[in-house]
C-alpha cells in the first residue's frame, strides 16, 4: 500500500500476511517479510508497503525516512490526519533507534553514528519530558518509486523546518518560544481544518 492508497482509503488486509510480526512495544513492530496468504511464499505485491492493518490497527512503516533507517519497523501514530504524527519521549525514540538500527542492512550502524543519531533533530520540551516528533505531510508525495507509487516520507519536526512542514509564518523568536503544547495544538488544528 502507498500513501496514494492510504488517502483513497485502498487499503487491503486479505491478501497480503506476515509469517512473523515481532509486537517490539505497544507502539512499535517489526515485520521482517510479507508473504501471501495462499502461497505463503514472499508477496511481490506488498513490496514495502508505507501503511500496513493488523486487527483494524494501522502501522506505519518507518522505511519512508531518511532520519530514522527503520525498513520494516512499523509504527502506531498518535495523531492521524493530513500530518500523521508520532511524539516521541526518550523511552520510544531509543527504542526507534534501537531496533532500526539492528534492522538496517542486516547490521548495526558504525560507533559514529551511532553517537550521531542521538543528534538528529531537536527535542521539544515539557515540564516532565523532552519529546522528538516524527511527523509526515500525506499530501507531499516526495518519494517516487520505479514502480510508479509515490509516498509521503517521515521527518524530524525541529525547530529549522517547522514552517515548511507546516507551512506556518512564525517568527524566529515565536519558534524558540514555541512549547511542544504549542506545536500540538498547531498540528491538531491543521489536521481538523484539512490544511
Amino acid at each position: 500500500m502507498s500513501t496514494g492508497d492510504y488517502l483513497s482509503n485502498n487499503i487491503s488486509t486479505d491478501t497480503v500476511l506476515s509469517k512473523k510480526v515481532d509486537f517490539e512495544s505497544d507502539r512499535l513492530l517489526k515485520i521482517p517479510k510479507l508473504v501471501n496468504s495462499k502461497t505463503g511464499k514472499k508477496s511481490r505485491e506488498a513490496g514495502f508497503p508505507w501503511a500496513i492493518v493488523i486487527d483494524s490497527t494501522v502501522y506505519y512503516n518507518l522505511r519512508y525516512s531518511k532520519e530514522l533507517l527503520g525498513p520494516e519497523l512499523y509504527a502506531i501514530p498518535d495523531n492521524i490526519g493530513r500530518y500523521c504524527v508520532i511524539y516521541a519521549n526518550k523511552e520510544l525514540v531509543n527504542q526507534i533507534h534501537n531496533l532500526s538500527m539492528t534492522v538496517y542492512y542486516g547490521g548495526v550502524l558504525p560507533p559514529a553514528l551511532l553517537k550521531e543519531s542521538e543528534k538528529w533533530g531537536e527535542k521539544w520540551e515539557t515540564q516532565e519530558y523532552k519529546y522528538r516528533i516524527y511527523i509526515v505531510d500525506t499530501k507531499k508525495l516526495e518519494l517516487k518509486h520505479l514502480d510508479g507509487h509515490v509516498n509521503a516520507a517521515w521527518k524530524i519536526l525541529d525547530k529549522k523546518n517547522i514552517n515548511e512542514i507546516l507551512e506556518t509564518q512564525l517568527s524566529k523568536q515565536e519558534i524558540e518560544e514555541m512549547t511542544f503544547q504549542e506545536v500540538q495544538r498547531i498540528i491538531a488544528e491543521k489536521n481538523n481544518t484539512g490544511q
